[in-house]
């Protein structure tokens, strides 16, 4: 592999294996491991691992012969072999990673660099904690098939300089874990893998994630954000467990950000593409147990493994499916986490007690959000300074309301990247409670492809092209408002922002105001909206679950003993309509854009639409917006 693609890195592996995951010094803590209560679940699992045969075929032949639980028992057997020292389980966990590269064929398009990105990394934990028994040809095999799988699967191609350290796959295991494990394996007979692969991680990747991550958020939603940030710590994991001191260092930030991004019924927020939901009832209950573990891993936060053993469930070490589709079941797919990665990485960061988390949190720029989180109410408010493209949804100041329920929600369902309600809906600021501006004349719209419907929403930066670099990521090219001031108080919180950059095309200046009182529950909501001409329709989008009533100014939205009272106090006399039910709940420019059949999702009855009753160049919109449960009476 060339030594030209970037700098050597200053860091390199230990010059004896074990190095993978850990190091001599380690292997009691796993035995000690194994016969303690805390880790009974993940013992047991490796025990049963250990018991299973290796089928090296998929149960569904037609994606190809992937199948994760073969990897899981490959990977239990050579830990089983570092921890005994016998020669014939280590010769055995050999021959099985063999076996499994030499017959693995993928079929399945998008899930190719997972699949053989996963069978990459169990090669390299079986090449380095079985490496004493390794014959130089086994060597000279694995380490070629490996190159072979990841020259022929790998969207980051091999050697892997493609993508970016942004968004998309880049950001996930291909070169975060699968080829960085790979490289610290091989080390001693290829060092140039690891010269190129560390040098990345070190040189761009290291930089970039250190200013996308200073707000302590991420862009990609709480989904998307939570699993690749969960493969970056597989990064500084493996960095760690080869000696070095901290790598990634705004990582641990992310922590409290998934723990505001629950709502009080346990459930992700929907916030970008979601698959969580659509997963099985464990996971969508328990969305971040998974990434909790690895937090705790990383920052030996009780509050982070308290989330983690409280939501662990067996399949989400052992799935019960091969690893076909994660976004479809109930598990995190590629071995992501494993019963011997819980034995391995468990209590690695000294126990950190922490303190409650107040109930309102700021998240600055590039995204400017609150959040406000307390017994059964949850308020969230984001101005979106910046579009991360990719799986954030084109939502430039939207909010939620949510009180024992959801009460103004999101709308949809992340059914397909590429599906017509995605692209067509989804993404859109129709889909969020956030302001249209129309134009009859639709220009400014040339940036969409003549396929995609109109639906007066926020521009769509750079045609909807992702960033090629941090840099890039954070420039005016992306800029959609300005967080004007944040306030956070005990009793509640405000956000106000310029949303001009995103209105550009229809707007001369439009400001949101959002405030939130804790102690009414009420959420009131200020648009100063100027248009470039009086005739372009401006619209207030306000998404429910359930059917809403309208009574003159008035909306009640209600869902399962708690309601949201919503009174449009300007502009006087409105014109107040709800458009939703079958057929309806999806509606762009007159068309219905429904989801594809069978995901049970949190996808809304509709919304209601808020417009001026006369064209005028200048409007005040102003909502004032109370909730109460069952048992409250309104004002």
């Amino acid at each position: 592999m060339p030594d030209a693609y970037y700098p050597k890195p200053g860091i390199v592996p230990p010059d004896r294996h074990p190095r993978l995951m850990l190091q001599k010094k380690d292997i009691e803590k796993i035995k000690e491991k194994l016969k303690s209560p805390k880790y009974e679940m993940a013992a047991g699992l490796y025990r049963g691992l250990l018991e299973s045969e290796i089928k090296g075929c998929s149960l569904t032949p037609e994606f190809g012969t992937y199948n994760l639980h073969d990897g899981l028992v490959c990977e239990a057997m050579a830990l089983d072999a570092l921890l005994s020292g016998e020669r014939e389980k280590a010769e055995k966990a050999v021959s099985s990673v063999i076996f499994l590269l030499d017959n693995l064929k993928i079929i399945a398009g998008i899930m190719g660099a997972r699949y053989s990105g996963h069978y990459i990394f169990v090669a390299a934990e079986v090449y380095d904690w079985c490496y004493d028994y390794l014959t130089d040809e086994q060597k000279n095999h694995i380490i070629a098939k490996c190159e072979e799988l990841a020259s022929a699967y790998f969207e980051m191609g091999y050697p892997p300089v493609k993508q970016t350290a942004i968004t998309g796959h880049g950001c996930e295991a291909q070169l975060l874990r699968d080829l960085f494990a790979f490289s610290i394996a091989v080390y001693d007979e290829r060092p140039d893998i690891y010269d190129t692969v560390a040098g990345r991680l070190l040189y761009e990747y290291v930089p970039s994630i250190e200013k996308l991550f200073e707000c302590g958020a991420n862009t990609q939603g709480p989904t998307y954000g939570s699993y690749r940030w969960t493969w970056m710590i597989w990064s500084e994991l493996l960095f760690r467990a080869m000696g070095s001191g901290r790598i990634f260092r705004n990582l641990d930030k992310i922590a409290d950000w998934l723990l505001y991004m629950l709502r009080p019924d346990g459930e992700c927020v929907r916030l970008g593409d979601d698959f969580n939901e659509t997963k099985s009832h464990y996971n969508r209950k328990n969305p971040f147990t998974v990434p909790f573990f690895f937090a705790w891993a990383l920052t030996g936060r009780t509050d982070c493994y308290d989330m983690f053993r409280n939501g662990l469930d067996t399949r989400f070490l052992v799935p019960e499916h091969h690893g076909m589709d994660y976004y479809k079941e109930g598990s995190w797919g590629e071995g992501m986490i494993s019963p011997v990665s819980v034995l391995v990485f468990g209590d690695f960061s000294e126990p950190k007690q922490t303190e409650a988390l107040p109930p309102y949190k700021y998240f600055g720029f590039p995204i400017g959000m609150s959040i406000y989180k307390r017994d059964d109410s949850y308020i969230l408010m984001k101005i979106g300074e910046q579009w991360g493209g990719n799986h954030d949804h084109l939502d430039t100041g939207c909010f939620q309301i949510f009180r024992g329920k959801p009460l103004i929600s999101d709308s949809g369902v992340y059914d397909s990247y590429n599906s017509p309600h995605r692209r067509q809906y989804l993404i859109r600021t129709v889909a969020h409670n956030c302001l249209t501006v129309e134009r009859d004349d639709k220009d400014g719209f040339g940036e969409w492809k003549s396929e995609i419907r109109y639906d007066g929403g926020t521009r769509r930066p750079e045609c909807g092209r992702e960033c090629g670099s941090v840099e890039d990521a954070l420039s005016e090219k992306y800029r959609q408002a300005r967080v004007l001031s944040h306030t956070e108080r005990d009793k509640g919180c405000e956000l106000v922002g310029d949303l001009s950059p995103a209105y550009v095309h229809s707007c001369k200046k439009v400001t949101r105001r959002m405030t939130y009182d804790h102690s009414t529950h009420t959420f009131t909501l200020t648009d100063d909206v100027t248009s470039l001409d009086p005739s372009y329709k401006k619209t207030e989008h306000l998404h429910c679950q359930k059917e809403p009533e309208i009574l003159g100014n008035t909306v009640i939205f209600e869902n399962d003993g708690f309601s949201a009272v919503c009174k449009v106090l300007s502009p006087e006399g409105a014109r107040i309509e709800k458009v939703g039910g079958p057929g309806h709940r999806f509606v762009v420019d007159g068309e219905n854009f429904d989801p594809q059949p069978g995901y049970v999702a949190e996808e809304g009855w509709g919304e209601v639409r808020i417009s001026p009753e006369n064209e005028s160049e200048h409007v005040i919109f102003r909502l004032e917006i109370q909730t109460f449960a069952l048992h409250e009476t309104t004002q």
